[in-house]
């Protein structure tokens, strides 16, 4: 296949039927919902007021897309990147490429001229979330390209979030680190789904992401130089952000929160590293890609006539258990083997007592496995059950065990336990944890930021005007993005982000969860603040 620039990835999606156009003008305040609104679809939106970009989004977002790329079934997807991952076909240099068509070094970088916005409500900035993070490490000179979320500092600032010990852009850094030094790092931002596929798939640190790219298209791929630092990128790159990454002062800069792939938000404020931007390139009238992220889309034979039997057997046993139950189902393709109750708890043991009984009060001796969840949970939506069993139950903590139950007697699985007849059955229990080892709002649910129509009659102000106006808001009262967004409403969006890029060395972060508010503080952190722990350790992924 090509090495296909994004606009003509956009031509073929459109032409595919896997992409919107949107016309009309649209604020960036205003580009969250517009990804709302298009959840199974990339869309385009062609006119960003007071941008020089246009905006793409949603453009991986579903199997069907991802099959489309490669040119095959949604079953065969897996098969065909594995195989691919496979080869290694050697890169080759070209002189230029269309990103050289804007350059901007120095003092002419300027972040702002990106359209920045905050996406969910307690995001602790705007952020870039396309980022194909480039690196060499710094021993081998062995390439690496991943995916990584970047927040916004300041106008040549940006923050990474390379929190867990697997990311291969960390152990670069830390690589640096150990030698003394900083880790040069260019972001690119767009490209088409095979090179985000071929960024993701897992191959041996000693291997050339690059080589494993051109197995990908088949034929090598095409790669040009930084200008200001000894990197190379794919020459069929939109925006290159060509960085230092300050390896030297480790993870001790303010990260987050934000809205994660879990529809949650990640854990609250983190810390991560900074990186300097020495250079911005970029394509003229380009295409800024934004990965949507978060958000509200985080999947009969007469005998089934016991389904709805079995479903008030078990809503009768829970309300004579105390237990404040909603609503039963027992699914169809459980065949009446599965059931799920939602209830709301008032007590720890509230969800493990209401599994014992949904296992064992009904006279038909079904259910074999049965389910709890909160009342948030859609239980007639099977992607919010999942949801649920994803992320609100762990296996140690939540499984409830009884052995020789009486059961469906035509359950090809009877024989396996003691007595005659019976069998195991299992709860599991997919409610929010109550309990001191468990921060609440860790489970909220993260939502797109909808900023809404300005004000009326807006003043406009000037950039000096603007950072003294926020630096008053903020003095007032620790404040958090979304307030400041809010409070300055109206006015020019980079007005507000290069005010607050004036401001942004003075301040720190408080330890307000879950906002993490900014306030005027002599370091990033407003409080006696140490890092996390290590997390996702595999030692496969540290060299010796």
């Amino acid at each position: 296949m090509p090495q296909q620039s994004l606009p003509d990835f956009v031509n073929a999606m459109e032409k595919a039927g896997l992409l919107v156009r949107i016309h009309e003008e649209k604020r960036v305040d205003e580009l969250p919902q517009v990804m709302e609104d298009h959840p199974l679809t990339a869309v385009l939106v062609e006119n960003v007021k007071d941008c020089e970009f246009k905006f793409l989004a949603n453009a991986y977002s579903n199997q069907d897309q991802t099959a489309w790329a490669l040119g095959c079934k949604k079953s065969e997807s897996g098969r065909l990147m594995n195989a691919a991952a496979q080869g290694r076909i050697p890169p080759v240099i070209v002189s230029s490429a269309p990103c050289k068509e804007v350059i901007l070094t120095g003092d002419e970088v300027d972040l702002t001229r990106l359209p920045l916005f905050l996406h969910h409500d307690r995001d602790g900035h705007a952020y870039t979330n396309d980022n194909l993070v480039i690196s060499k490490h710094p021993d081998t000179g062995i390439y690496d390209w991943g995916i990584y979320r970047s927040m916004f500092r300041r106008v040549n600032e940006k923050n990474f979030d390379m929190t867990c010990t697997s990311h291969r852009q960390r152990l670069h850094a830390q690589a640096a680190q150990a030698k003394g030094q900083d880790l040069e790092v260019a972001i690119v931002i767009g490209g088409p789904l095979v090179d985000k596929l071929a960024a993701m798939t897992s191959v041996t640190p000693d291997t050339d992401d690059f080589e494993v790219l051109g197995s990908f298209y088949g034929h090598p791929a095409q790669l040009v130089k930084c200008e200001t630092i000894d990197v190379l990128v794919p020459a069929n790159a939109e925006i290159v952000l060509e960085c230092i990454l300050m390896a030297t002062e480790g993870l001790s800069h303010d990260e987050g929160p934000y809205g994660e792939f879990t529809g949650m938000y990640g854990g609250g404020i983190k810390h991560n590293f900074r990186a300097i931007v020495k250079a911005m390139t970029y394509r003229k009238n380009g295409i800024y890609q934004h990965a949507t992220i978060g958000g509200r889309h985080p999947g009969n034979t007469d005998n089934m006539l016991q389904l709805p039997g079995i479903e008030a057997d078990l809503f009768g046993g829970l309300k004579l258990a105390g237990i404040e139950v909603l609503e039963v189902r027992a699914p169809l393709g459980g065949l009446s083997n599965i059931a799920y109750a939602r209830i709301r708890t008032h007590g720890a043991g509230d969800a493990k007592q209401a599994l014992g009984v949904m296992l064992t009060c009904s006279k038909q001796s079904l259910p074999k496995i049965a389910m709890v969840f909160d009342e948030d949970i859609d239980i007639w939506d099977d992607n919010a059950v999942q949801f649920a069993m994803a992320f609100r139950y762990m296996p140690h903590l939540d499984t409830v065990i009884i052995p020789q139950c009486n059961t469906m007697t035509v359950d090809p699985m009877i024989g396996t336990d003691v007595a005659p007849g019976t069998a195991s059955k299992i709860g599991l229990d997919c409610t929010i944890p109550l309990g001191p080892n468990f921060v609440r709002s860790h489970f909220d649910r993260s939502d797109i930021f909808v900023l809404g129509d300005p004000p009326p009659d807006v003043k406009e102000m000037t950039e000096e005007q603007l950072t003294e106006s926020m630096a008053q808001f903020i003095k007032e009262q620790p404040r958090a993005w979304k307030e400041v967004l809010q409070h300055f409403h109206g006015q020019p969006y980079r007005t507000i982000y290069r005010a607050f890029s004036n401001l942004r060395p003075k301040l720190g972060r408080c330890n307000d969860a879950p906002w993490y508010r900014y306030t005027f503080a002599d370091g990033d952190f407003a409080y006696e603040a140490s890092p996390r722990k290590e997390n996702n350790f595999d030692a496969r992924h540290r060299t010796v």
